[in-house]
């Protein structure tokens, strides 16, 4: 079996890690400004890493958004998009992107299933 090299790939979670998402979903604007620190990371990401930004909102909007705070984002407008290695470009996308890290303001990373249920059992 070839090693296969490890993805240089960061996807990025937008409510709540990019865009500060004070009110929720409201009514699907994106109507906060960044979270501090947030624009800078991302350009400087850029240097090393492919990055993926990952919403639920409209991709379009969301990468206007972020080119209009001076980074270079596109939408994702493919359904069979697996892998993005481009770190000129940030890719904007409402698919999980395979990637070396994610980073989510909701996530609970996993360790083991013992783990997973005690934090899940820790939301309630």
């Amino acid at each position: 079996m070839t090693d296969q090299p490890k993805p240089r790939t960061i996807s990025v979670d937008f409510d709540g890690v990019i865009h500060a998402y004070t009110r929720g979903w409201h009514d699907g604007t994106i109507y906060d400004p960044s979270v501090p620190g947030a624009i800078e990371t991302l350009a400087e990401m850029q240097r090393t890493f492919a990055v993926v930004v990952h919403t639920t909102r409209d991709a379009d909007t969301v990468a206007g958004w972020l080119c209009a705070r001076g980074l270079n984002a596109i939408p994702d407008h493919r359904t069979d998009r697996v892998f993005w290695n481009e770190r000129e470009t940030i890719l904007v996308s409402n698919r999980k992107i395979a990637s070396l890290a994610y980073i989510d303001d909701r996530a609970i990373k996993f360790t083991s299933w013992d783990q997973a249920r005690a934090d899940i059992e820790d939301l309630t």
